[in-house]
């Protein structure tokens, strides 16, 4: 008898493991992958070329043009981002105070938004390559010292962040031009403002998106996903 209630209380307690691994397994597949709101100009670009890269990754893409574009839109997504394509007066400051995280690709909508002076970005022209400062951060996408991210001499895009910004990515030999850097959520930006979530600046400029490397768009990858999640881990 005392074996047969053993073997009962066994079976019951391997039904309950089972029952919570397929709990656990349902909610993992319920929360499906991060949906990206990636805001762009309308036809006529490369826009397509990136967002296949991004849903190869892993991320459900909706692309919306920029002059349809409203804040509401931003409700659901668990990352946004803006593409080096886009008008920066149609988008203005309207992503400013979004809880939703953001990948800034369009130097000009970074400064709108605070993440650098209003004349502190520009371009850097016939470079193929970028320098690693901090090769421990999330960001560094596990690289060091210079990586080429450019099959050939193209425009990289720069800025200068704020003193709370975490500056990852430099121009070689200038560390003052950083070419990916970020806020964590709740830093000051470039007005003294806490941000309120994690906002990150990308070096991508418009018609470089096919002259990307490999390792380019690792550290793109990088970006996003630093910036997807949102302080949490």
């Amino acid at each position: 008898m005392k074996r047969l209630l053993a073997l009962c209380l066994v079976g019951v307690l391997v039904a309950m493991l089972a029952a919570c691994s397929h709990a656990t397994t349902t909610a993992s597949k319920s929360a499906g992958p991060v949906k990206m709101l990636y805001i762009k100009r309308g036809e006529g670009t490369n826009d397509p070329y990136v967002v296949k890269h991004f849903e190869k990754v892993g991320y459900t893409v909706i692309d919306m043009a920029d002059n349809v574009f409203k804040p509401e839109n931003l409700n659901g997504y668990g990352v946004v981002y803006v593409s080096p394509t886009v008008n920066a007066s149609r988008i203005n400051d309207q992503l400013k105070g979004s809880k939703v995280p953001i990948v800034f690709a369009k130097p000009q909508v970074a400064s709108i938004s605070a993440l650098t002076g209003l004349l502190d970005y520009n371009e850097l022209s016939a470079a193929k390559t970028v320098q690693i400062k901090d090769s421990k951060h999330p960001l560094a996408a596990g690289f060091k010292d210079q990586v080429t991210v450019y099959k050939n001499d193209g425009k990289i895009g720069y800025a200068i962040p704020g003193k709370e910004a975490v500056t990852i990515v430099t121009a070689p030999g200038d560390d003052k031009k950083a070419v990916v850097f970020g806020y964590e959520k709740g830093a000051k930006n470039i007005n003294n403002e806490p941000v309120p979530s994690r906002q990150v600046f990308f070096y991508l400029s418009a018609g470089e998106e096919m002259n990307q490397t490999d390792d380019g768009y690792k550290l793109l990858d990088a970006a996003v996903q630093w910036a997807a999640q949102n302080g949490q881990k």
